[in-house]
């Protein structure tokens, strides 16, 4: 087992502190999140990274995919995980159509990320065809995290939430972007809903590291969505994720306690009353 690297805790991680660990063997974690409480607990819990991520359209705002999110709705999430945080790295995602029309759209708004949000670095989806968008953001010192595989963004071109790189083609083009990706200069790539054995090529041809979500084990580091990890998420989850805890339930219950001490005039009782 590699020596545990010493995590910083008087400043922010960076993305140095995240390549040195994936230099030393060492694998992390990163969260999606979307406000301050949840986001300092799980920087106390000793997650590295939190993803301020587009699954918030989904996931707080009730939409059916990522595509509505916009920079406007995004940047008061970003500015609540800074806010609640000390030392965990905070990327925020460029959402659907704030970085598509080229290098100026993509520079502006995650200027707007860093300056107006706070975050320290940006991710965005998409291979070769965001090489140009990526390079004018790190030649401006705005570190970026790529995305391939399963790029929820590009739903409606996929045909669906379908896993990636099952196909000769389609690994071949996923090897290729992703070393593009790295050429461009991002510090990180997060492969989505690709089959294992792709993801463990991809992340021994790299050395920048990878994020699995529906990769399997073999990249340098995971991350999940909160609300699937806490058990919230109802309906059915996709295969690869996993609930750590049954807070979904238990906030059922918490809720229907409530619901029924009030109906019964039982909450609030003295003890909980001003005198």
């Amino acid at each position: 087992m590699p020596e545990p690297a010493a995590w910083p805790a008087d400043r922010r991680i960076t993305i140095t502190d995240l390549q040195s660990a994936t230099d030393r063997g060492e694998r992390w974690s990163m969260l999606t999140s979307y406000d301050t409480l949840t986001a300092g607990v799980f920087e106390q819990a000793g997650v590295r990274a939190l993803l301020v991520g587009d699954t918030s359209a989904e996931m707080v705002l009730g939409h059916q995919t990522t595509v509505p999110m916009t920079m406007d709705q995004l940047i008061p999430m970003v500015q609540a995980v800074v806010r609640g945080t000390r030392t965990a790295l905070v990327v925020a995602d460029l959402p659907f159509g704030s970085y598509q029309a080229g290098p100026a759209a993509a520079m502006a708004n995650a200027v707007r990320h860093l300056k107006e949000g706070g975050a320290q670095a940006v991710k965005l989806e998409g291979g070769r065809r965001v090489v140009p968008q990526v390079e004018t953001m790190v030649g401006a010192g705005i570190p970026v995290m790529g995305h391939l595989g399963l790029t929820p963004q590009f739903v409606n071109a996929m045909g669906g939430m379908r896993v990636q790189g099952r196909t000769d083609e389609g690994r071949a083009r996923i090897l290729s972007d992703a070393r593009a990706l790295e050429a461009a200069g991002a510090f990180a790539l997060v492969l989505e809903g690709v089959p294992r054995d792709l993801a463990h090529d991809v992340t021994a041809s790299l050395r920048i590291p990878t994020i699995g979500i529906g990769a399997g084990p073999d990249c340098d580091a995971q991350v999940l969505v909160v609300y699937d990890l806490l058990g919230i998420t109802r309906d059915p989850m996709p295969k690869f994720a996993r609930a750590f805890a049954d807070i979904g339930d238990r906030i059922v219950a918490a809720a229907r306690s409530f619901a029924d001490e009030v109906a019964a005039g039982s909450y609030p009782d003295d003890a909980h009353s001003y005198h």
